[in-house]
């Protein structure tokens, strides 16, 4: 009886020792995964980062299922990405709304992106562009300012609704020019893009891509460009900065974020699969297209961005004197 109690008790020692060895030696992922975005299927943020998905379940070796999430302003597909399992098989899409902007802007926002979230990487940068109806006597930022100063209360600044990163590009530009418009919110910047096409709105303030065809077939015209420097598809258009408000920078930054607990050697992995799916020759393409800049970066070099951002949104949301529910 004690011989046969040693035996079984060492098959089962020798079994658990193997199981563990062939656990260590399992590799991530070692099933498809799931990448949520907080956008509706067919949106600029969807077709941007389906490539990307795609580029990386090959590096993976799994698939990376595009889950769209739209609603909220992305807040819904956040707060199922933050409370998803921290074991690598979820991750998500997030930008300068649902990570910079939302959390200044909602008093009760269902996420905290510092508590909840991990940061794997940054995969874009997207600047917006200053545009105005075709017809508006102005050609540039500073002869726009004037505009207003001479026409008081009458130049119409459409956004894709109160909190937007369009309408708080505005107030920050605002803030630092002086110049005075009238808000005027939509349920997307493309009806506010319509409306000015049809000569009902003055300016607005949208990402490149999505106005790019409407500036190149002279629909609506281009006075300033929000990056750091000129945007390679409108090299004729200067920055903000370079139009007389030095320093003054936004872009619309996309990242890849994971659950909060998510292992690091898992983030780490992830980042490598994200750095070498943003240099796919297919990904490079889309991203032409789309006049879209490739951004890779470590998880601590997005930790950063985020921090860098929080307090000037915050910032802006205060200027603008909205908020909210």
């Amino acid at each position: 009886m004690p011989a046969l109690s040693f035996a079984w008790t060492r098959r089962t020692v020798l079994a658990g020792l193997a199981a563990v060895a062939l656990g260590a030696s399992a590799q991530f992922p070692e099933r498809p995964l799931k990448f949520i975005v907080p956008y509706a299927a067919g949106s600029g943020v969807d077709v941007a980062v389906r490539p990307v998905a795609d580029a990386m379940g090959r590096e993976l070796g799994q698939a990376l299922a595009v889950d769209n999430r739209p609603s909220a302003g992305g807040i819904v597909g956040t707060q199922a990405l933050a409370t998803s399992a921290p074991d690598g098989y979820t991750v998500g899409y997030g930008n300068l709304v649902t990570l910079s902007i939302n959390p200044a802007f909602f008093s009760k926002l269902p996420y905290a992106p510092e508590k909840d979230l991990v940061p794997v990487g940054l995969i874009s940068s997207n600047a917006y562009v200053l545009i105005v109806r075709k017809d508006l006597p102005v050609r540039n930022l500073q002869e726009l300012i004037a505009y207003g100063r001479e026409h008081p209360g009458k130049l119409s600044a459409g956004s894709p609704g109160i909190g937007s990163a369009g309408h708080l590009t505005g107030e920050l530009l605002k803030a630092e020019t002086g110049l005075t418009m009238v808000q005027v919110p939509y349920k997307t910047g493309t009806q506010a893009v319509g409306d000015m096409v049809n000569g009902q709105l003055d300016v607005t303030i949208e990402n490149i891509s999505a106005v790019l065809p409407f500036i190149q077939q002279g629909r609506v015209k281009a006075i300033a460009v929000t990056s750091a420097k000129r945007a390679g598809v409108l090299p004729e258009v200067a920055t903000v900065a370079e139009s007389g408000v030095p320093g003054f920078e936004v872009v619309a930054w996309g990242a890849l974020m994971a659950p909060a607990g998510t292992p690091r050697k898992t983030v780490d992995r992830l980042n490598t699969a994200l750095r070498t799916a943003l240099a796919d020759p297919a990904v490079v393409r889309a991203n032409a297209a789309l006049s879209i800049e490739a951004l890779p970066s470590s998880p601590e070099e997005l930790s950063a961005l985020m921090k860098r951002e929080k307090p000037r949104w915050a910032d802006a949301v205060r200027r603008a004197g909205v908020k909210g529910d």
